[in-house]
């Protein structure tokens, strides 16, 4: 085989009955600044049965860098598990480069593991490339911005490497892939029916410019926000379109809704050009769409986009104000109605169990949900989560504060996701049984549960859906046989 100069392993999760994932975009991004020069090598074990024999035969070949790209929770544990065995396979002759913002927050206790060599901070693109240049040259890598790693015992933090200019960054290699490992029927974001094929095609822009308390985009991307440039954006939507066939679109940027001056060149290309495809965005805040004139929205909307979705949080106005939510729960039921106007479905997501939370306005958000369901039919609503501390955001300080204890190692991390033994206190007022209760019954009827439950069994199951929705419709949050059922369903799943 020829020789493979980089691997990139992007960890299983644990996932099982999703229809399909979103490509891994993180790995995309780093290979585009490669292809050309290097060969590259993707491997995504949530999609590719015979990841391993793959791997076997790319480590034969003796590769400058194997890196991974891991999530605070499980993708830690499977990473690790894989680090192990290239170890096993390879010795110490392939450095083991980590990234993402899990790493990246948390590199000082994250170098501490064994199967971590290196640490790619923040954006790797540039710094990676270098990596893999110096190892194939046979160079020295210490003095490469944005890494940290570990020399004689003692742990390097060098200084950050500069933000990319996303004008600048290479077409996405989708050739690295099997694109149809990753396209759906698009109802988990479309109304059911009116797209057959959808792909999630990544981000046109990084960052966002609120500070919601919360979220890792205050350490990762310092509040500031990068676009795309409208044409370059327009090409991305095209080449997809016209490469893959689809017809849905999934913009998978954190806040695609900033600028709104390339919003509207974007849009109205895409009608100029006769663009036969539907798409949406992965957020919005209620606070951009409630100042958005009725005219852009109305073009925005002759351009393809049939859904919004908005992270709302919270209906408390004290909570709202604690995670620095930049709305009131007045504004979300106005948003909720003028998305009438203009045939647009919200997407909705909640959280609850935040430090110093209480029963009261616990229950405000799930009435909230009720009557926006109610208030319009075609919203959908993705559940509502318990709320779990990610390091590197103003929250995790009260997190801490209100009881919940940090791992002490990279490994121990791996435990923190939803559903782990190692996040199930409460940080709020209420037991984490009832916010556990109150997270699964909005799950079990959530249209995000309905897409990814298989057709067969969304018959089989009706009657138990008929009685957790009435459940849900009453508040009634206490313990049963069938909360019992799911969660060993779903820890057999997950084990």
């Amino acid at each position: 085989m020829e020789e493979v100069d980089a691997v990139l392993i992007y960890p299983s999760a644990g996932e099982s009955g999703k229809s399909t994932f979103s490509p891994p975009h993180s790995l995309l991004s780093i290979a585009s600044s490669l292809v050309g020069e290097y060969n590259v090598k993707i491997i995504d074990q949530r999609v590719d049965p015979n990841w391993k024999s793959r791997l076997k035969t790319y480590l034969n070949t003796q590769p400058s860098a194997v890196a991974f790209s891991a999530m605070t929770g499980l993708q830690i544990r499977y990473a690790l598990d894989t680090a192990r065995y290239i170890r096993e396979e390879a010795g110490n002759s392939v450095p083991l480069i980590w990234g993402g913002v899990h790493a990246s927050m948390l590199a000082d206790q994250t170098l501490d593991n064994e199967y971590v060599d290196i640490i790619v901070r923040g954006e790797g693109d540039i710094s990676f490339k270098e990596i893999v240049k110096r190892r194939k040259d046979g160079k020295s890598i210490k003095d490469i911005d944005g890494i940290s790693f570990k020399e004689y015992g003692k742990k390097i933090h060098n200084p950050d490497a500069k933000l990319l200019n996303l004008n600048e960054i290479g077409n996405i290699p989708w050739e690295l892939i099997n694109v149809e490992d990753y396209i759906s029927d698009g109802s988990l974001m479309f109304e059911p029916g009116t797209v057959k094929r959808m792909l999630d095609i990544g981000v046109t822009s990084k960052g966002c410019p609120h500070k919601c308390s919360f979220c890792y985009n205050l350490f990762f991307n310092k509040m500031y926000w990068r676009g795309m440039s409208a044409e370059k954006t327009f090409e991305r939507f095209k080449q997809v379109i016209d490469d893959f066939k689809v017809d849905g679109i999934w913009v998978h940027d954190d806040n695609y809704f900033v600028d709104m001056k390339r919003v509207e060149k974007i849009s109205d290309m895409m009608i100029k050009n006769n663009m036969d495809v539907q798409w949406t965005s992965s957020g919005i805040t209620v606070f951009t769409y409630a100042k958005m004139p009725d005219d852009i929205k109305d073009r925005i909307v002759q351009s393809g986009c049939s859904s919004f979705r908005f992270g709302i949080e919270s209906a408390s106005p004290r909570i709202l104000q604690m995670i620095d939510k930049p709305n009131t729960a007045e504004q979300v039921y106005e948003v909720n109605n003028d998305t009438k106007k203009h045939n647009i479905s919200p997407i909705y997501s909640f959280m609850i169990g935040f430090p110093t939370e209480t029963r009261e306005e616990i229950l405000e958000t799930c009435k909230m949900v009720v009557k926006l369901k109610k208030e319009n039919k075609k919203c959908k609503v993705h559940g509502i989560s318990v709320y779990t501390p990610y390091p590197g955001t103003p929250l995790y300080e009260l997190a801490c504060k209100n009881g919940f204890a940090p791992p002490g190692t990279f490994e121990g991390w791996s435990n923190i996701y939803w559903g782990s033994k190692d996040v199930a206190i409460s940080l709020c007022e209420v037991d984490r049984e009832y916010l556990d209760n109150v997270q699964d019954i909005s799950y079990l009827n959530s249209d995000w549960f309905h897409y990814i439950i298989p057709k067969w069994l969304r018959i089989l199951s009706k009657p138990a859906r008929m009685w957790l929705n009435y459940r849900w419709q009453h508040q009634m949050f206490n313990a049963s046989f069938e909360l019992d059922l799911y969660r060993k369903a779903r820890r057999y799943l997950y084990a």
